[in-house]
């Protein structure tokens, strides 16, 4: 078996299934949002078939800190009751609390009866829409939250990863991080670096689908041109480590270079004859299923030398209990990169995290992290955090399509696309992404990773407030005017407007 055959996800395995699973409640949203992440287990929903929920009970903790009780003044201590029911079925009782409970995607109602595999995916419990917890199924492991972490999370998977990050540390041999588009393979590559003893080496990860054929040597190989010498981009991990993102959609060109580069262990800059051996780890991502891979194509073979340990990153919604603590932390770094100096102290409402744990999160954890910037540029005058409603709507429980899944009809690479003809579809598309990938025949990501790749593109979020401030005096607040001075989208430059407090 070749090793694109080979199954990747270890997430359940033995590290993960020495631990028991047990109903446990997750706080993913607090008035005290340092308690966000906190957890506790009902055990004696486990063992004995009843639980109680209220304001005094039961404790939660993360840490290893003593656990304390919910204690929020608006919670009644009267309780809730959990009872076990045959099928591995929960019924919640509502009736004796003041407290109103909600569950996600239903109405209100004095009882609701949980299904076992709605605790595998969580449940979503609001109490009186200030507190919102997750019921779910966990190992009964302590939860560690360390903000200095690079894999950041309280999931047993998260947890498992961090111990093959361990693993892998002191090894020099190739790894393959696979997963879906968006769940933090580079932060995982990332993590193994830093976990390394060449963490004070160079960390350089390398976009495969944005290097164009034409420059593919030079910028993999470096060159030597009139006594001026340009390292490529091995030559610049010397010492430390390379990530080769994304290997499937680089070119074959780019394939058979980097296969090239691997049979020789050197590479040979551009106008030299002078080789330089390899002298960095490599490692790779990936976000395709390994079986649509071609057998013996160069792909495979190049994927094959250098698939020596394979680790997969799950799906954000298969780690529900982590998004609170992430959200909370994404808002909280974008706060601090938008509004340095200011103090953050606006609250997340209950209805917002409840979409936040119920929506199916195609981006994973970029997306959510977009999302999170969103929220505080809206909020930025706000005493809670404020989502845009038209993107509000979009964070539907289960909704088909959200706004940043690929779109159907991608044929052809990114790196495909100069910058001239990358500039000339979003001019004739009004600088909308969406219409602008339709367009090229890539998806909305690869845009993305264009206009960040090429000089002088940008979007409307790239903009200074001073350039924005200008233009809107100069073109007497008509955003169509402004839309062609600044090159950016006219919806995007709205929703800008907007957050900075101008009247449109």
């Amino acid at each position: 078996m070749s090793a694109t055959q080979y199954t990747t996800k270890h997430a359940v395995d033995e590290l993960v299934n020495s631990y028991q699973r047990v109903p446990m409640l997750v706080i993913a949203t607090h008035p005290d949002r340092t308690r966000i992440g906190e957890r506790a287990a009902l055990m004696d929903l486990h063992n004995q078939g009843n639980d109680y929920l209220s304001r005094v009970k039961p404790e939660f903790a993360k840490n290893g800190n003593v656990g304390r009780a919910l204690l929020d003044e608006f919670i009644s201590r009267s309780p809730i009751i959990f009872q076990r029911e045959p099928g591995g079925r929960i019924r919640l009782k509502a009736h004796s609390t003041k407290t109103t409970v909600t569950i996600a995607g239903r109405g209100v109602q004095d009882e609701y009866i949980v299904q076992e595999k709605e605790l595998d995916n969580g449940v979503v419990i609001g109490l009186n829409h200030r507190v919102v917890l997750l019921l779910k199924l966990l190992p009964l492991h302590d939860s560690a939250v360390d903000d200095n972490d690079v894999l950041f999370g309280i999931s047993a998977d998260i947890r498992a990863i961090r111990h093959r990050v361990e693993q892998l540390a002191g090894m020099t041999l190739p790894v393959m991080i696979r997963g879906a588009a968006g769940v933090g393979k580079q932060q995982a590559a990332y993590a193994i670096h830093q976990a390394s003893n060449g963490k004070s080496r160079p960390f350089v990860s390398v976009n495969l689908a944005a290097i164009h054929d034409a420059v593919a040597e030079v910028e993999l190989f470096g060159s030597a041109r009139n006594e001026t010498r340009q390292p490529g981009y091995f030559e610049q991990a010397n010492g430390g480590t390379i990530v080769l993102e994304d290997i499937e959609d680089a070119s074959v060109s780019v394939h058979r270079l980097l296969y090239t580069i691997l049979q020789s262990q050197s590479v040979v800059p551009v106008g030299t004859d002078e080789a330089l051996p390899i002298n960095c780890r490599i490692m790779l991502t990936s976000h395709h299923d390994p079986a649509g891979i071609e057998e013996n194509s160069i792909l495979s073979m190049l994927i094959e030398k250098l698939s020596a340990y394979q680790l997969f990153i799950p799906p954000l919604t298969e780690r529900r209990e982590d998004i609170g603590l992430l959200f909370d932390y994404f808002v909280r770094e974008q706060w601090q990169k938008l509004y340095s100096g200011r103090v953050h102290d606006v609250k997340i409402p209950g209805e917002l995290m409840s979409q936040l744990l119920t929506f199916h999160w195609p981006g994973n954890v970029r997306q959510l992290r977009n999302v999170a910037r969103q929220v505080v540029i809206d909020s930025r005058e706000q005493e809670q955090l404020h989502l845009d409603p038209q993107l509000l709507s979009m964070l539907k429980p289960g909704a088909a399509n959200g706004h940043w899944e690929e779109e159907p009809g991608v044929q052809r690479k990114p790196n495909s696309v100069s910058r001239n003809e990358l500039l000339e579809t979003l001019r004739s598309c009004r600088f909308e992404l969406q219409a602008t990938a339709k367009k090229l025949g890539i998806s909305r990501a690869s845009v993305y990773q264009l206009i960040q790749r090429f000089e002088g593109v940008r979007t409307a979020q790239d903009l200074s407030e001073d350039e924005i401030k200008e233009s809107y005096e100069l073109n007497r607040s008509d955003t169509e005017r402004m839309m062609w001075d600044l090159q950016v989208s006219q919806i995007g430059l709205r929703r800008r407007l907007k957050s900075l407090g101008y009247d449109i």
